[in-house]
């Protein structure tokens, strides 16, 4: 095992085949006793209300295309994000800039075993389609990238970057979440957290809530968030492995998790990566849970497809790449009783991973009952690797 802190040795010729055979790499269900069987029908029944509601706010835009001229035109437009070359080589658009970023305290309060500070950079973004741009002027608080973190006193073993999920983004909330606590005092991490756009404090004046605008309907707008979100995710890891060369790995629920899953097939600097309840395909997730609502009919009406929706939104599909995060480093998370991300959109993501690591707790998407669990998980992942003690896992 590697010292803590020290380079790690993962090399990706490890036979994923034989490894499942490890307790260690296979699937580990925690579902043994009848609080955790009732956790996850609880989850279970609970994401089925969250999902009628969620859908309820989408529908409440109607349709984004009046006509299938009108959805065609949109199609040809979004031309500059689906070409071959560029998903050959996604750096072409999502690369950050080579230069790093300078980072501002909003504040800074001592905390028990370091710093928590409120950290704030101008956005590398900008719009790529002169389209977008004129609606992304229209647009407060997106310009300003808030980053959060919990840094101790002396180096730490390793770094970990967090991204929240859809529609939520308060810190405190997330702190929660994650199990904060545990990762910055019981493992030693410095932990950071990203605000995303259009969410938290980030949220226009124009939205009427937290993650309103994305991701959305809006094709195009979507493509340029998550363009946006790349580079500045990509900008503010550089900026930590420059202030702490230890190892450095990202970890997201949800949108964020699959935010994470992108990431690990563009990043070259990701030690780790740990999607958590993450969507193999957002296009997928959108489809497959809109076969009842009249938005997707009429737009299938007007000539859209399953496969142009996925082509629409390839370029942030982490199914288009190959992950850059070494095999053993890969671990995913879902839930047991999850009813908004289905077990086949994480089983997706898996098989495309080379069916890495997993964990599954006992619980929902929305109501994680039993999210101590998968803390727990990851500490041991993280000790697996070499990053932190064993002892220090708990």
């Amino acid at each position: 095992m590697a010292e803590p802190g020290s380079t790690l040795d993962l090399d990706d010729s490890d036979d994923p085949e034989l490894a499942l055979e490890r307790p260690d790499a296979g699937v580990i269900e925690p579902l043994a006793g009848r609080r955790r069987r009732m956790a996850t029908w609880v989850g279970r029944h609970g994401d089925d209300f969250v999902r009628r509601f969620l859908r309820g706010l989408f529908l409440r835009r109607g349709v984004p295309y009046m006509s299938p001229a009108e959805l065609e035109r949109a199609l040809t437009v979004l031309r500059v994000y689906t070409d071959p070359a560029l998903l050959a080589d996604p750096d072409r658009l999502l690369a950050p800039p080579s230069r790093l970023p300078t980072l501002e305290a909003r504040w800074r309060r001592p905390v028990r075993g370091g710093l928590h500070s409120h950290l704030v950079f101008d956005s590398p973004y900008r719009p790529v389609h002169r389209v977008y741009a004129a609606e992304y002027r229209r647009y407060d608080r997106l310009d300003k990238v808030h980053l959060f973190s919990w840094t101790h006193a002396r180096p730490a073993p390793a770094s970990i970057l967090l991204v929240h999920g859809w529609g939520v983004g308060p810190k405190r909330l997330h702190e929660q979440e994650f199990g904060i606590e545990y990762l910055f005092r019981k493992l030693g991490l410095d932990v950071y957290f990203y605000v995303m756009p259009f969410h938290w404090l980030r949220r226009p004046s124009a939205a009427r809530f937290s993650g309103e605008l994305h991701p959305s309907p809006n094709l195009m707008r979507t493509n340029e968030t998550f363009i946006q979100k790349t580079l500045e995710l990509r900008w503010a890891l550089r900026w930590i492995k420059a202030r702490n060369p230890a190892p450095l790995g990202m970890m997201g629920s949800s949108l964020g998790g699959y935010t994470t899953a992108l990431l690990a097939s563009l990043e070259d600097s990701l030690d780790f990566a740990i999607p958590v309840l993450p969507m193999a395909s957002l296009a997928e997730l959108f489809w497959s849970q809109g076969q009842r609502d009249p938005v997707l009919r009429k737009v299938t009406e007007m000539g859209m497809t399953r496969e142009r929706f996925a082509s629409a939104w390839a370029l942030h599909c982490p199914l288009t790449y190959r992950p850059k995060v070494p095999w053993r480093a890969r671990f995913i998370v879902g839930a047991a009783g999850d009813n908004i991300v289905t077990p086949e959109q994480t089983d997706t993501l898996w098989e495309h991973w080379g069916r890495p690591r997993r964990y599954a707790f006992a619980g929902g998407h929305i109501l994680q009952v039993y999210r101590s669990d998968y803390h727990r998980e990851v500490g041991r992942f993280l000790a697996d690797l070499g990053v932190v003690h064993a002892g220090d896992v708990g």
